[in-house]
């Protein structure tokens, strides 16, 4: 698991297009969603379309999205929504990887 949660960081800073200086190595799931949220606030406050962009791409739904834009924490409910679906893409890569 902790090197899923790795690889799903990458992947969300990869499709979020987040400038990290190199690779995510978080593999606390706690510590990946704090540091998520703080990027994703950052768009929030700079840059709501390319959030709104990325969060298409990654196949959020729409009405998660919603919800979690009209959430007590958007930033925080946003980041465990993309975790979430990197999540799911790393564990089907590993299911159908050769």
């Amino acid at each position: 698991m902790e090197n899923n949660l790795e690889l799903a960081g990458q992947l969300a800073a990869k499709d979020l297009q987040l400038h990290t200086n190199g690779a995510i190595a978080i593999s606390n799931y706690d510590k990946l969603v704090q540091w998520l949220a703080e990027e994703i606030q950052a768009l929030l406050d700079h840059d709501f379309e390319k959030l709104l962009n990325m969060l298409y791409r990654i196949d959020v739904s729409e009405r998660k999205a919603g919800e979690a834009l009209s959430s007590d924490d958007p930033a925080l409910s946003i980041a465990k929504l993309v975790i979430e679906r990197e999540l799911q893409k790393v564990e089907t890569r590993m299911k159908y990887k050769p």
